[in-house]
């Protein structure tokens, strides 16, 4: 498998040129310069959300980004504006009121007379017409020293609220930067937004860097919790990726540190704890408690971020349990209307909910690690040379290789299709386990099984002979039951939380799948083996990084940081492992192929 040949691609509204290969789409060139499309339908072309002008071969037309393959020298016509209403729609929700809590108030200097034993904060609320409350003690000192300056003509009033958070002399108007920031335990991303006029200006993501104290929350809340200085080194850890973030976004941007006045965060109840340095003990001990499930606001100083010292951090609000304030961002992106929608969020510890925005029950369920390629045999994350995608034609194997290099291994996209394939083949039974006597002799990829040294039994996706440049592509027993535990602890979750909740599953409107991960997978083969749930009429959607959109609404809209702080209070988290139909249900939704919740 060579590699492909390299082209460019032209954004001239961004006056940015990239290099990408040939045989990607309009939808990844993209991707690659910090615009995703709103892929609303996973990439298959029925959404319509990724429409954009390209200019090519000498003709400037509209075509669909996640289906068109780039050409050399082609110009993709999209701007950061059309990115950002891309970005809102996926929302559901309408128009969103741009309305920061951020905002800078240019003031002549000449507006700024107090009058004699008056004082300058009674001229500052006389002249912004705002009830002002009183600035921190850092910022009245500041005021001291520039209220009365000569050699300006603007005085540039910072605001968060109704907060002087910092004052700014200047001959122009300066303008303001927040950052969006979604926590994931296995990466972090940021998105850079201009607060004056609310147009995403970048994005950024990397891995999170906690990721070396272990890949699951368990494993960190086992090492943060062993003393106060591994508390805090996990805690750098988190920040350290954070400042990546923000350096990068900066340099990329051209604009400085200093100009950041906003940070917003979401992540579960673990990335929650270990961000703002809390003690997570208990959240991995029952009765499973947190310190507080409150929106928390904090000054910037109070963390060691590099943004400006006079800006403010906020934590989005805890629902419970490990169920955190990334589900609260994905509950806040969600249509509010009087449907009940199955929200499903893929990951190490899935997270579910059900309900409408008057009325939310949620729940988590721990996956474990093979959706994202850890504990399986020739498992990986979904990098260069990782299996994204297996199908059969004419009892051929065709796998889709991400680089288009020699395969090393499977990420959880591939290991999904993989299984469903050897499912739909015969090649596997109900109990998941491999055919063998008769039905193996009778089979047409008989030849594909094969034994290791310690006598387990294995299937061959890629020979050796079909990867010369590379090693056999298997699928163990093992791995089959890795995949079994997981879509049986989602599956489990969501009809236990479906009956608690008090409806049929033909009551909903629709099963919405949350996460980057549910824009890789394909939905048929995960309903197909019962990983997510399959009701008649009821469609299946993938919103992508839902938590990421809902932070997003936060960073810029006041109505929204209104109805995030409602979500807390219209929802009941529901503790699964207490359920006792929960073990016996387990078990028996392990078999594959069961999906219809009654």
């Amino acid at each position: 498998m060579s590699a492909l040949e390299k082209i460019q691609v032209f954004f001239p509204l961004l006056d940015k040129t990239i290099t990408i290969e040939e045989d990607k789409l309009v939808s990844d060139a993209c991707s690659l310069v910090g615009l995703p499309q709103n892929l609303v339908c996973g990439g298959k072309g029925t959404c319509k959300k990724c429409l954009v002008t390209i200019r090519e071969n000498g003709h400037t037309k509209e075509v669909l980004g996640c289906q068109h393959p780039v050409s050399q020298g082609m110009s993709i016509l999209i701007s950061r504006e059309t990115a950002l209403s891309q970005i809102l729609e996926t929302t559901a929700n309408g128009s969103l009121p741009f309305d920061p809590c951020i905002k800078v108030f240019p003031v002549p200097y000449t507006d700024l007379t107090t009058l004699m034993c008056s004082y300058d904060l009674e001229t500052i609320r006389r002249v912004l017409d705002l009830p002002i409350t009183i600035p921190s003690l850092k910022v009245l000192k500041k005021l001291t020293e520039v209220f009365h300056l000569k050699d300006k003509s603007l005085l540039n009033f910072i605001v968060f609220n109704e907060e002087i958070i910092d004052l700014i002399p200047s001959d122009t108007s300066i303008a303001p930067y927040g950052v969006a920031f979604d926590i994931g335990t296995t990466s972090v991303v940021g998105y850079l937004y201009d607060l004056a006029t609310g147009v995403l200006v970048n994005q950024y993501s990397t891995l999170n860097k906690q990721i070396s104290f272990g890949g699951d929350v368990i494993s960190r809340i086992d090492f943060a919790s062993g003393s106060a200085e591994n508390l805090n080194e996990i805690q750098d850890a988190i920040l350290e990726t954070i400042n990546d973030i923000l350096v990068n976004l900066c340099e990329e941007s051209v604009i400085s540190n200093q100009s950041i006045y906003d940070c917003v965060f979401c992540g579960n109840s673990t990335m929650a704890h270990l961000f703002l340095g809390l003690n997570p003990i208990h959240l991995g001990l029952s009765p499973f408690t947190g310190i507080t499930k409150d929106i928390v606001v904090l000054n910037a100083s109070d963390l060691n971020i590099t943004m400006n010292p006079f800006g403010k951090i906020t934590f989005l609000p805890l629902l419970g349990g490990f169920v955190g304030a990334d589900t609260t961002s994905v509950l806040l992106g969600l249509p509010r209307d009087e449907s009940y929608r199955l929200m499903i969020d893929l990951g190490t510890n899935g997270e579910i909910a059900i309900g409408n925005y008057h009325k939310y029950f949620v729940a988590s369920t721990a996956c474990g690690p093979a959706l994202e390629g850890a504990g399986i045999h020739m498992g990986m994350r979904g990098t260069t040379g990782a299996i994204e995608k297996v199908t059969l034609v004419d009892n051929k194997f065709q796998c889709h290789v991400i680089g288009n290099v020699a395969p090393l291994g499977f990420c959880g996209s591939g290991i999904i299709d993989a299984i469903a394939v050897l499912f739909r083949e015969g090649l596997v039974h109900e109990k998941g386990n491999f055919i063998k006597d008769k039905a193996l002799e009778a089979h047409p990829l008989k030849n594909r099984f094969s034994i290791d040294e310690t006598g387990q039994r294995y299937f061959i996706i890629v020979s050796q002979a079909e990867n010369p440049d590379g090693k056999a592509m298997i699928i163990t027993q093992k791995d089959i039951r890795q995949v079994q535990l997981a879509k049986a602890a989602i599956y489990t979750g969501c009809c236990l939380l479906t009956k608690q909740f008090g409806i049929k599953g033909s009551q909903l409107k629709e099963i919405v799948l949350a996460g980057a991960f549910g824009n890789y997978i394909d939905l048929d083969n995960a309903q197909f083996i019962g990983l997510l749930p399959k009701i008649k009429d009821v469609p299946i959607r993938s919103i992508g990084n839902g938590a990421g959109t809902g932070v997003q609404l936060f960073l810029l809209s006041q109505d929204e940081i209104k109805l995030c702080e409602q979500i807390p209070e219209v929802t009941t988290h529901v503790e699964l492992a207490t359920d006792p139909n929960f073990s016996n249900a387990y078990m028996m939704n392990t078999a594959l192929g069961k999906n219809m919740i009654i």
